[in-house]
């Protein structure tokens, strides 16, 4: 059996010198912060959704309200099928297209939806109490609702956009 080296300068176990420390906890910190980035990034909502979702919204809704008035609105519900689902292609889309395609916690969707309710009632409680009738009132509620999201869009992306120049 070989002797063993008692020499004090010998390392008897391999040990990293503080620069490689020092390296590995900055190689830490930056691949932390690029997930951050990444993750903020993947919150900004695409330019053309707001426009598109409010456009669609208000053409839905006004031409509900037309049908209605007309007495037709039967006949309008499944015409504006495709409008609804066009909608949701938008929604699928704009998921698609920040490359997240997990959505909101169950918490989230509730209050999102609350919010959305509490918004629709108000609109339509207000428009009735104005005296505008249904026809109208379904036209300002949907391009209410239209508006209102793309509003959230565009105060989404100035957030995130905050957020971004923070962090560089």
């Amino acid at each position: 059996m070989p002797a063993q080296d008692s020499n004090p300068t010998a390392p008897s176990s391999p040990a990293a010198p503080p620069d490689d420390a020092d390296a590995a906890a900055r190689a830490l910190r930056d691949a932390g912060a690029a997930r951050n980035r990444a993750q903020l990034q993947a919150q900004l909502v695409p330019a053309w959704y707001g426009p598109s979702a409010a456009a669609l919204l208000t053409a839905y809704s006004v031409g509900m309200g037309l049908a209605h008035a007309d007495g037709t609105a039967g006949l309008w519900t499944w015409a504006g099928l495709p409008a609804i689902l066009l909608g949701l292609g938008l929604a699928r889309l704009r998921k698609r297209s920040t490359g997240v395609l997990v959505g909101p916690s169950g918490a989230r969707k509730r209050a999102i939806t609350l919010t959305v309710l509490a918004v629709v009632l108000l609109v339509w409680g207000l428009c009735l109490l104005l005296g505008l009738g249904v026809p109208a009132t379904v036209a300002v509620t949907g391009t209410t609702l239209g508006l209102g999201i793309w509003v959230h869009s565009a105060r989404q992306n100035l957030t995130v956009e905050r957020k971004l120049r923070e962090h560089v």
